[in-house]
């Protein structure tokens, strides 16, 4: 198991990453196509992070 310090810092990169895409969606798309592309980074990363914070949390009760 990673280290809670590595595993925060990961969820910072990830964060900073969908805020990325966000601003993306937002000013940058130009086709349907793209609109999904982004659409789909951002749902996986949210599940990733969603992911990390579940283990933090078992960290944390153990």
């Amino acid at each position: 198991m990673q280290d809670i310090d590595t595993i925060q810092d990961i969820r910072s990169i990830i964060k900073k990453t969908l805020e990325k895409y966000k601003e993306d969606i937002i000013y940058g798309v130009d086709t349907i196509e793209n609109l999904q592309y982004a659409r789909g980074k951002i749902n996986a990363l949210e599940a990733l992070l969603q992911d990390l914070n579940d283990l933090l949390k078992k960290e944390n009760d153990l």
